[in-house]
């Protein structure tokens, strides 16, 4: 071999070994996360995860803005568009802001629609950009937890559940059973199992074990806050209770049938939804002392807690409110901007 064609040879595996490296150095790699901590709370996911607090800014789907992506401080100012997907169960974790899809009716035209699927599972940096895509079908519930994104998953077999790695690998299928995925604490999900009863189970997500902590009534959505488990009480006209975290000593808190509800991050103050067809209304409940206050009349959900206030939208999803958390009266309209 000629003293030119050994030189071109090298000057080309030279070439490939620069063009290799210098894509690994701008291809986007996945930055992982601490174990056992969760991308946003239990009472906000049960809620929809319209709202997430992470640090000092609060990520939102804009419902004046066909429920795109948004971000503003914890006071409610300077806001900025992440994305025009219609998102519901934001989870903001590490790196990475995470949601749920739904663009089915929005404008096809938009460019994230016609680069993916209308509905699914996306991970996106704090700038709006490198969308992965993590699932490919309709969601109805999400959490992610540590490395691993937990969600029901819809196929030809109807809901079931599932976890993906925050990479997009390792997808599997962990549960024929519709697990809404909403309270996960130290690697454990509390949730209420479905079937003839309604007990609240626990399943250990490292080894896949489930016990049974409370079978003494029917239960849906348990809320994990502090060392309580609130749940809705199905067999007791859809009242709201609580047990400890072990499932002992379980008390009634609210007696009225609620359709929801979220807790403060300290513990506090309870909010929740009674609808009995009579007098439907939104209340606050100090849990410290049992005191109750009617914060609005009417008909509403979405009750989310962020920073310093609690978020509701009334149920035609024509206004969202706020005021301060454990106040009774400073009640606001959200009236986010719409941006390009």
């Amino acid at each position: 071999m000629s003293k030119i064609k050994k030189f071109i040879i090298i000057i080309l595996i030279l070439l490939v070994v620069a063009i290799a490296a210098l894509w690994g150095l701008n291809s986007p790699r996945t930055v992982f996360n601490k174990e056992n901590v969760s991308g946003n709370t239990p009472g906000n996911l049960f809620n929809g995860g319209m709202f997430c607090q992470f640090n000092d800014k609060v990520y939102f789907s804009n419902y004046k803005d066909n429920g795109s992506l948004y971000v503003m401080d914890l006071e409610g100012n300077n806001f900025k568009k992440l994305s025009e997907d219609h998102v519901g169960h934001i989870n903001v974790l590490g790196k990475y802001i995470y949601y749920v899809r739904n663009n089915k009716n929005k404008d096809t035209n938009s460019e994230s629609v016609l680069n993916f699927n209308s509905n699914g599972i996306f991970r996106i940096d704090f700038k709006g950009n490198n969308i992965k895509m993590l699932y490919d079908n309709p969601c109805t519930f999400m959490n992610v937890h540590g490395n691993y994104v937990y969600y029901q998953h819809y196929d030809k077999e109807g809901l079931t559940f599932y976890s993906v790695k925050i990479d997009g690998t390792e997808e599997k299928k962990i549960s024929p059973q519709p697990i809404m995925p909403i309270s996960i604490v130290d690697n454990n999900l509390y949730y209420s199992k479905i079937g003839d009863a309604n007990p609240i189970s626990k399943a250990n997500l490292s080894d896949e074990s489930t016990s049974i902590i409370y079978k003494d009534e029917d239960t849906y959505a348990p809320v994990v806050q502090d060392n309580f488990i609130y749940f809705i009480s199905i067999s007791d006209n859809y009242s709201i209770k609580r047990i400890h975290i072990d499932g002992s000593n379980p008390e009634t808190v609210v007696k009225e049938s609620c359709s929801t509800f979220n807790i403060s991050n300290d513990g506090n103050y309870l909010y929740y939804q009674v609808d009995d067809t009579v007098n439907n209304r939104l209340c606050i409940m100090n849990l410290q002392t049992g005191e109750v206050n009617t914060l609005k009349d009417g008909d509403f959900k979405q009750i989310h807690i962020t920073g310093n206030y609690v978020y509701f939208t009334d149920f035609n999803e024509q206004h969202t409110y706020y005021l301060p958390i454990g106040a009774t009266n400073g009640m606001y309209t959200f009236d986010p901007p719409v941006l390009n």
